[in-house]
This record gives C-alpha cells, structure tokens and sequence, in this order.
C-alpha cells in the first residue's frame, strides 16, 4: 500500500473508531461498528467497504451476517505504535484521555495491554519464566512451573511462523509487553481459567478474583491500579453502553 493511500484510509474520524473498535481483536457486525462510530449504518458500510479494499480489515460471512475484524496483527501493531508515537500539538486541543479501565487492563489485538499487560511482563521477568532483551521477550530453554499449571504448551508455540514473544511498547504506559503467540496464547489461559474478562462494551477486561489471587500470589503482583476498574455486569447490554474512546 502506498503510504499517501494508507493515509486517506485513516485520516477520517468515523475510520479511526472503527479500527479502534476493532483491537480488541475480535470480529463485530457493521451495525455494532456504526454504532461505536457514530455513524449510520449506510455510512458504516462505505467506511467498511474502503478498509476492507485497502487490506486494513477482513470481512468473514456467519450465516447470513458479516463480521469484520482486523487483517492481522501487523495491523493492530501499526495502530498501536502510532497512537504511541504521535506528538502532542502545543497550543492545539488535547488529546483525548484514555478511560481508566482501558488505562488498567485491554487487549492489544490478541494480548493484554494496559498497566496489567505491563505488570504481567515485569511478573514474568521476575520469576524467571520470562527474559527481557534488546528486540524481545525470551522464554526460558527448559520451560516453567508458572506455564505447566496453567496448561501452557511452550513447544507448540516455537513452531509456529509467528514471532514467539517480541517487545510491544504500550501506547498509554510507554513501556515494554509481551506480544506474539506467547501473549496471545497466555492471554487464552487467563481467559480460559476465569482469571479475566472481556468487557462487552470495549477492548477493555476485568480482573476476576480469581486472576487477583493468581496474580497477586504467583506473580507477586501490585494491583492497586485495578481499584479504577469500572465494574462491568454480567447482564449488561452493549446497545447500551457507550462507545469506546482512548
């Protein structure tokens, strides 16, 4: 793609909230994406269309539906590095703030983010189950307790084409998370164990208290900055919830 093309893709406002919307990594139907937008659903539609023909997001067919999801991690990586990089213009409008919830604990793509993606990093470094480096993450040659008790298959994950576990620099943090199918899949065996949970209304998660006790007892974690965490129930009904903004 060419850069001035990349450029027009997202130098629209309805555009951006779509690709933000769609960073938590999974796949929502155009009336969902309109709404987070703002916009009518005819308009969702076009936006939809010029990601779609510009290779930024995919759209998959359910049965009479269409979801859309971003084209991949690489995707989510650049959003996320230029929401990072971009400099704040003096004497212009300030830039949004980031919600608390979103600030404590999200998903980036298909890993968690926030200060508990971060926290979660410097636990792992500290225990040992984790190598922090120049470029990325190492994972220890022999494995870890840590791993095989949350049912965690590390040679599996070496094999796979993807990168195993590269330094993602958080946007709202500025500090290194781990990323990759290690993230990915550790952020799985949080999910699968109950210790998190998705927002229905973001890209944001909560922490259950089962996750506090596991990360506060085997991560040795501080989790104070979870007290800003906006409770989400469990009956809560997205239609009713407001947008995402960061």
């Amino acid at each position: 793609m060419e850069l001035t093309e990349f450029g027009r893709l997202i130098g629209q406002e309805s555009r951006v909230s779509i690709l933000l919307a769609l960073m938590g990594g999974t796949a929502l139907p155009a009336s969902e994406l309109a709404y987070r937008a703002g916009v009518a659903n005819q308009t969702a539609s076009s936006h939809l269309n010029e990601l779609t023909r510009g290779g930024l997001i995919r759209r998959r067919k359910c049965g009479r539906y269409h979801y859309y999801e971003l084209a991949g991690g690489e995707v989510a990586s650049l959003i996320e590095n230029l929401a990072r990089d971009l400099p704040d213009r003096k004497g212009g409008k300030k830039r949004p703030r980031i919600k608390p919830e979103l600030k404590s604990a999200r998903f980036c793509y298909d890993h968690l983010a926030g200060e508990l993606g971060v926290a979660i990093s410097r636990g792992l470094v500290a225990k040992g189950a984790l190598f922090l480096e120049e470029e990325s993450f190492r994972l220890p040659d022999n494995g870890h307790r840590i791993y095989e008790d949350i049912g965690m298959d590390l040679a599996a994950l070496r094999l796979k084409k993807r990168k195993l576990c590269p330094r993602c620099v958080d946007w709202s943090e500025r500090l290194p998370h781990v990323a990759g199918s290690f993230g990915a899949a550790f952020a799985e065996k949080m999910l699968e164990h109950g210790f998190i949970r998705r927002s229905p209304n973001n890209r944001s998660v909560a922490v259950t208290q089962a996750g506090r006790s596991f990360f506060s007892e085997v991560l040795n974690l501080d989790l104070s900055f979870l007290n800003r965490q906006t409770a989400v129930p469990e009956e809560a009904r997205r239609d009713f919830l407001p947008a995402e903004t960061i």
